[in-house]
């Protein structure tokens, strides 16, 4: 019960924080489920060794300007205070605005029982983002609103999180941007403006043979003005070696929110696979078609990524982290 109340507390203080948020502009991640701290700082340490990872995504190929994404993470855990700690880059760009972002994570890991732990984290850093207006193409030719070279913004960022997990689950909920609110930006810009988001997401690991594991997953995302997405995946695992998966991923039409019909009704469907490549490093891909809510034949996405898992100097974990 004490458990129950501590989470919902916490989500329900994210909740509000998020209740004045306009518009998302933050990256998008297939790769969710063997990537989490890229979405939630709680994650950093949950491995238990020292983990490096990175991750690069091409969205809506074959689109001039589309997004594309790159990011690299590493944390570790810090046996005797339960501290995970570590550190992330990413630059992200979208048309003529481009976004350096560098973070700080820190997270406790307390434990509930011999199995279980609750992981509260915060991830702190700095944000740049530039617009290129040398690179738009105004319908007016003295557009004053159109810069005439680069504009820069640097910002604060900060990121909170809350990591559920077992040997075989985790449940997190996550958010960033949340000095948005607080922070007096010149909306006379138009620079794409930061604003909070929401992530929930949860993952399974269910055994079905000795050869054979099953796992389930999703991830609600929302800022509270767009409609908010919903993946929901499942993933085969062959031997503990390769990951097998597909899912699903469809907009929600949340009530109140004044939203174009095609955004509406936006459908995806996505193909993954994961090899452990060694003991110690893994590569992921992610294959991305939309199905309605734009053009179906030129919106695909790829996203690549590869991490690597120093090998401890003791055996720390009896039970393998799956995710």
């Amino acid at each position: 019960m004490k458990l129950f109340k501590i989470i919902t507390l916490l989500t329900g203080f994210l909740l509000l924080a998020l209740s004045d948020s306009y518009g998302q502009q933050v990256p998008q991640y297939s790769q969710y489920i063997f990537n989490p701290v890229f979405i939630n700082p709680a994650y950093a340490g949950y491995k238990q060794q020292l983990y490096l990872q990175s991750y690069y995504r091409k969205q809506w190929t074959g689109v001039t300007g589309s997004p594309e994404t790159f990011a690299v993470a590493g944390d570790t855990y810090l046996e005797e205070s339960q501290l995970g700690i570590g550190g992330q880059f990413l630059t992200d760009k979208l048309g003529a605005q481009r976004t350096v972002a560098a973070y700080g994570n820190l997270a406790y890991h307390l434990r509930l029982s011999d199995t279980k732990f609750l992981s509260f984290g915060v991830g702190a850093g700095v944000v740049n983002s530039q617009l290129d207006g040398s690179m738009l193409n105004p319908d007016m030719g003295d557009d004053p609103s159109i810069p005439l070279s680069k504009e820069r913004i640097t910002y604060p960022d900060l990121k909170l999180g809350l990591f559920l997990y077992d040997d075989n689950y985790y449940i997190g909920v996550a958010a960033d941007q949340m000095l948005s609110s607080v922070i007096d930006f010149d909306r006379g810009d138009v620079m794409v403006l930061p604003d909070p988001h929401l992530y929930v997401t949860g993952g399974y690991h269910l055994d079905l043979n000795y050869n054979f594991s099953l796992v389930p997953s999703i991830m609600y995302m929302d800022d509270f003005k767009a409609p908010a997405r919903m993946d929901l995946n499942a993933a085969l695992i062959l031997n503990d070696m390769i990951w097998l998966g597909a899912g699903y991923r469809f907009g929600i039409d949340m009530p109140g929110r004044d939203i174009q019909p095609g955004l509406k009704k936006s459908t995806g469907l996505l193909g993954m696979v994961q090899v452990q490549l060694r003991e110690s490093l893994r590569l992921g891909y992610a294959y991305d078609h939309t199905l309605s809510g734009f053009s179906v034949n030129t919106f695909t996405t790829h996203d690549i990524s590869i991490a690597f898992l120093f090998p401890p100097k003791r055996v720390r974990l009896v039970s393998p982290r799956f995710f």
